[in-house]
């Protein structure tokens, strides 16, 4: 499913990659971009949707698996300042961007791409290298159960290795 592969597995495995060189630097910020749209709980029994496929299924529970991805790296590898780790929706100051995606499915349109800096804020601005695990504008959410297994079934299905 391409939801689960683009907005789930690629982050999981990238960041397994990138995570000793993050944490080395001393001051490492990692950030998966969720959305307010995170949702559809009872896909995480069935992540590539086979009993039952919905495009807007499939992104809401993609970026409630992102959400949930780094609930758990924050639990497992969170340290800051050495290594922040955070989620958010890419303008958690108003509704929607813009974009192919939301006219296709959820409105007819939003704000332009341009309002989508909070990735740049995460990334740069000192109060978020202070602290981690914060999931900025997003929806959704999981127990911490749940984003362990989620983590276990990620880890079978991308062969990701873990520091």
């Amino acid at each position: 499913e391409y939801s689960l592969a683009v907005n789930v597995l690629a982050p999981f495995l990238l960041s397994s990659l990138l995570m000793e060189n993050v944490k080395a630097s001393g001051a490492g910020r990692l950030i998966i971009t969720s959305s307010m749209s995170a949702g559809y709980h009872q896909g995480l029994k069935d992540l590539q949707l086979e009993q039952g496929y919905s495009a807007h299924h499939a992104y809401s529970l993609s970026k409630l698996c992102d959400i949930m991805i780094i609930k758990e790296m924050h639990r497992r590898y969170g340290s800051p300042p050495e290594l922040c780790i955070h989620t958010l929706d890419p303008d958690p100051t108003s509704s929607w961007i813009d974009t192919k995606m939301l006219r296709a499915g959820w409105s007819s349109g939003g704000h332009p791409v341009s309002r989508a800096t909070a990735s740049l804020s995460m990334l740069t601005e000192e109060k978020y290298g202070q602290s981690s695990g914060i999931c900025w504008g997003c929806g959704g959410g999981a127990s911490a159960s749940e984003c362990e297994k989620l983590w276990e079934d990620l880890v079978g299905l991308t062969g990701a290795v873990w520091p």
